[in-house]
């Protein structure tokens, strides 16, 4: 059986809990199913946050009108242009606020495990307070990334970015998370990894390969589970 590659955002939350509360989370992923994506949002976060194919100069942010239509376009329920449009809107009003542009830089993933390719960063570097910052947004209402998980993945990024790019040695990393203002409205909230003690690559690969030897275990249950309904027995003969 092939074992389906865990979201990052859910590796980073679960691969830093003590592991019984990794086999409750994961049982979780594997029985549910997201309401709604904020991959529409994620498709216009170039125009959201200003940012250009090459940072020749400064130039003006796209309207708020045209975003929102491309997210009416791209949104497949009324429940997901909602919570799309709540979280893009937080943080274009972020952005214009913090005079916020940028340019397009390609970062490749990072190969964490066979198969599995991790990417906490979008392929931008923007401009926050006149200093490069590489993003990456969480969206989530819900089961965002904790402090632990925002560790690993700035850890994630120090590796791919930092530690591989001599170009971008002093660069900063944010995390964009957001809380609610009512049913309507929420507010982005940037982290950044200053002052953090960093996990190393060793470290990330024993927790990762630890997170998905339990997630292999809790799909074949489900495997298991499912032959024996459709062969009509309930446990193996003695």
């Amino acid at each position: 059986m092939k074992t389906r590659l865990l979201p990052d955002t859910d590796l980073a939350r679960i691969t830093t809990l003590p592991v019984k509360l990794q086999e409750k989370a994961l049982r979780q992923i594997r029985d549910g199913r997201p309401p709604f994506s904020y991959q529409p949002m994620r498709s216009a976060l170039h125009d959201i946050l200003n940012v250009q194919p090459a940072m020749f100069s400064k130039v003006s942010a796209t309207p708020w009108n045209k975003i929102e239509a491309l997210l009416k376009n791209t949104c497949r329920s009324a429940d997901e242009l909602k919570a799309n449009l709540r979280t893009a809107s937080a943080l274009y009003e972020f952005a214009n606020a913090a005079n916020i542009y940028g340019r397009r830089h390609d970062f490749y993933p990072i190969q964490m495990g066979p198969g599995h390719r991790i990417t906490f960063w979008f392929s931008m570097v923007i401009s926050f307070h006149g200093l490069p910052l590489v993003p990456f947004v969480d969206p989530r209402r819900s089961k965002s990334l904790t402090r632990e998980a925002r560790r690993f993945a700035f850890s994630m990024m120090h590796e791919r970015i930092r530690a591989a790019e001599p170009d971008f040695a002093d660069v900063r990393f944010g995390i964009f998370q957001f809380k609610d203002e009512g049913d309507e409205a929420q507010q982005a909230v940037l982290h950044t990894d200053e002052g953090l003690d960093l996990l190393s690559m060793e470290e990330m690969e024993r927790m990762v390969s630890q997170t998905y030897e339990l997630w292999q275990e809790i799909c074949s249950e489900r495997e298991a589970e499912t032959r024996r309904k459709a062969t009509g027995t309930s446990g193996p003969l003695i």
